[in-house]
């Protein structure tokens, strides 16, 4: 499998968020992402990277 891990960006700073995430979805307020162990949230945020060879995934708050 390829979960991805996703970073919040503020700044020069990466924060690590969620781990073992296996899907991303628009939601009507932000970002929704769902973990191979059932957790789930939503973020008020857009994408900025996507790395499928790092498997990271890197959003930041929405303005």
């Amino acid at each position: 499998m390829c979960e991805v891990k996703v970073f919040k960006r503020e700044k020069d700073k990466e924060t690590l968020l969620l781990t073992d995430v296996y899907l991303i979805e628009e939601a009507a307020d932000g970002l929704r992402f769902a973990t191979i162990f059932g957790e789930e949230r939503v973020y008020k945020a857009v994408l900025e990277s996507v790395s499928l060879v790092d498997n990271k995934v890197v959003i930041s708050e929405r303005k």
